[in-house]
């Protein structure tokens, strides 16, 4: 990024990140996306806390259809969401329905979806500078901020800090404030998937304010990628 050319702004960073993980125009015309994710969490002493593996699908257009799957011992769990619905099932009988369905689906689209859902409908954008987060990486400090009472789209009122190469736009990653916590997320691994950048392993550590690490609170692994696209002669289903 050449801050010499035009002032550094928000917009100006995350931008440069969207070109460096794909376009946006690709991410618009993703029409379907699967996944595996495996989230193991970890109590302050080391021990596993827990450990689920979900089976992610997202069909995006022409119409919205979302599930996710897991089993936990003998219990399978379904998540089934559109633009009319949002279910939670439990060996096949409903258990919870609504917002709060709504807002873990939404959650797991904003955690992939970066850098691109920075730029969805009523999100505040701050640039706060530029931040030494090692001892090789310097990095352009984004500030997100939202409003779920005005935007249907936003799934709580977290405030997130997002960490973007100096030099390339790579984003390297975050820290978000859900009160009264904070945590600090590692982008480890990520992977290309049809032209879009998504992530393989990420780390997250339970961190004060000033994003100094206390101790590993959860790996997150995504595996098994499967992706099209509209217009697919159009793009490539891999790269």
């Amino acid at each position: 990024m050449d801050d010499t050319s035009k002032e550094t702004t928000a917009l100006h960073v995350v931008e440069n990140a969207i070109d460096s993980a794909g376009t946006l125009e690709k991410w618009q015309s993703i029409a379907s996306l699967e996944y595996t994710k495996t989230t193991r969490l970890f109590l302050e002493n080391g021990q596993i806390e827990s450990e689920t593996t979900q089976r992610h699908h997202y069909v995006f257009r022409p119409k919205k259809s979302i599930k996710i799957a897991w089993v936990i011992q003998r219990d399978s769990f379904l998540v089934v969401h559109n633009d009319s619905i949002s279910r939670k099932f439990k060996n096949d009988s409903l258990i919870e329905q609504g917002a709060t369905v709504k807002s873990t689906v939404n959650s797991a689209m904003y955690v992939l979806g970066m850098p691109f859902k920075l730029l969805d409908q009523g999100t505040i954008l701050t640039y706060e500078g530029l931040k030494t987060i090692s001892a090789t990486d310097t990095v352009h400090t984004i500030k997100a901020t939202y409003e779920p009472r005005k935007h249907s789209n936003h799934s709580t009122k977290d405030v997130w800090w997002y960490h973007f190469d100096k030099n390339n736009g790579t984003f390297l990653s975050s820290m978000v404030y859900h009160e009264p916590t904070y945590a600090l997320i590692e982008n480890e691994f990520m992977t290309k998937e049809g032209g879009l950048t998504f992530p393989r392993r990420r780390k997250s550590y339970r961190c004060n304010k000033f994003g100094e690490k206390q101790f590993l609170r959860g790996e997150f692994h995504y595996e098994d990628y499967s992706i099209t696209f509209l217009n697919e002669e159009n793009f490539a289903k891999r790269q």
